[in-house]
């Protein structure tokens, strides 16, 4: 296995080369909230899917204690190919600039690169994922981040990234690697029931590992005006299982069900692990009648919730909800597209230990959509929709909470000055339109 993996390591399918080192300091925030790592971001558009947004999918893998690489994923599609002059050869090339830095803010940085990813086609390009890793050196004594900027070199896609990096801790999420069927490498860990996976740690040698399986459901938070505070994430796993070791470094996981497999190695009393989500096929989509009757249930009544769920043909009684809040059939299928692009966004966006249309960031952004600024600190997110200060301007706060199953979980700070707003796009949809269509 270790030789397995690397050779995964060494593996990058596209040419890779080392450019430049940048003595550039990184923008300070625009705002700010104390000192520090308290510093607010503000940034627009921050979950808005746009023309010119690069979608990449990227994670981190610290092999030992100073090597690490990161590993990407991009569908070609979105990248423009040039015929060279020369060779003839369709040529695309992404660009990747990267800082490591000690926090969020921090005004100076460990280091700083530029990556190009190249790839070649000798013919008209054919839909494929250029994928590959690149080399990081990171010694940092304390947890760090990485910040990202990638783009396309011949076109004008673009993507920021953060990523949150500790080396401290050989248990933590970053030093396992996902394999599947052919040895093939999995760039999340949302992996589809049913699938076979091989967990790689290749820092820590164990002789087994104990893995939790929590069962994944349908509940939803409760609206932002409740006083009912969401459970944060589960304590007490439904069931307990232990896989031996072959090889001393991974194991074989079934992922039977939809829920979180937690893996913890030799030890129980490590509070530290790694997550495997399994989901349901085509995630982050949303195609289940199950899922789109639950992720519906923000803009419904309990009456019609029922009757989706007690209805023998449920497809042509979630189709017949929308077309009795659309009015007609070209009004309908307008709201189902934006509505459940919304509820796929937040899966996109949000997932953590749950699907991301269940978290409290997931309900505001389907029902309010992409908030128009948001401002960022390590512990605080703060969304507002409409012009900041104005009576119909919207404010949500979101804080983070400390998860062992996932380093991207934020809970809304509710108040009952949010049944106004919350009723006002609520309604909007159930009148046949999309709550601040921003296209």
């Amino acid at each position: 296995m270790n030789k397995l993996i690397s050779r995964f390591l060494c593996l990058v399918s596209c040419t890779l080369i080392l450019v430049s080192c940048d003595t550039s300091k990184p923008q300070q925030g625009q705002q700010k909230q104390g000192q520090g790592r308290n510093k607010e971001r503000e940034q627009n558009r921050t979950y808005s899917k746009e023309d010119n947004e690069l979608q990449v999918s990227m994670f981190l893998y610290h092999s030992d204690e100073i090597n690490s690489q990161l590993y990407y994923n991009i569908n070609n599609n979105q990248v423009l190919y040039r015929k060279s002059d020369s060779t003839g050869d369709f040529i695309a090339r992404v660009k990747v600039f990267y800082k490591l830095l000690p926090n969020a803010d921090a005004k100076t940085y460990y280091d700083t690169a530029t990556v190009y990813i190249t790839d070649r086609s000798q013919k008209e390009p054919q839909t494929k994922y250029i994928t590959g890793c690149f080399p990081l050196r990171i010694n940092a004594p304390q947890p760090c981040y990485i910040e990202l900027h990638i783009s396309d070199v011949n076109g004008k896609r673009q993507h920021t990234h953060y990523i949150k990096c500790d080396k401290t801790n050989p248990y933590t999420q970053q030093n396992y690697m996902l394999l599947g069927s052919g040895s093939s490498i999995y760039y999340s860990n949302k992996i589809e029931s049913g699938s076979n996976v091989l967990v790689n740690n290749g820092r820590v040698p164990f002789h087994k590992a104990r893995v939790d399986f929590f069962m994944n459901d349908y509940s939803l938070p409760p609206p932002p005006f409740s006083q009912r505070e969401p459970l944060p994430y589960p304590s007490i796993p439904d069931s307990t299982f232990y896989v031996t070791s072959m090889d001393g470094h991974s194991i074989p996981l079934k992922v039977a069900k939809r829920g979180i497999y937690f893996i913890r190695l030799d030890s129980a009393s490590n509070a530290t692990g790694c997550t495997v989500m399994g989901v349901e096929q085509y995630f982050p989509k949303v195609l289940s009648h199950a899922q789109m009757i639950a992720a519906t249930r923000f803009i419904m009544n309990k009456d019609e919730h029922q009757k989706l769920l007690d209805a023998q043909d449920k497809q042509a009684a979630i189709d017949n909800f929308w077309l009795t809040l659309g009015g007609s059939q070209d009004r309908a299928k307008e709201l189902i597209k934006k509505y459940y692009n919304r509820v796929q966004d937040a899966n996109t966006f949000f997932t953590s230990h749950i699907e991301g249309w269940k978290t409290d960031m997931g309900m505001i952004y389907i029902v309010f959509g992409p908030p128009t600024k948001t401002y960022k600190t390590q512990q605080m997110e703060t969304w507002v929709y409409g012009k900041e200060g104005t009576p119909n301007s919207a404010t949500f706060r979101f804080e983070k909470i400390n998860n062992p199953f996932s380093d991207h979980n934020f809970k809304l700070i509710r108040n009952a000055s949010y049944s106004y707003p919350w009723t006002i796009a609520v309604n909007n949809w159930r009148e046949g339109h999309v709550y601040l269509d921003t296209k």
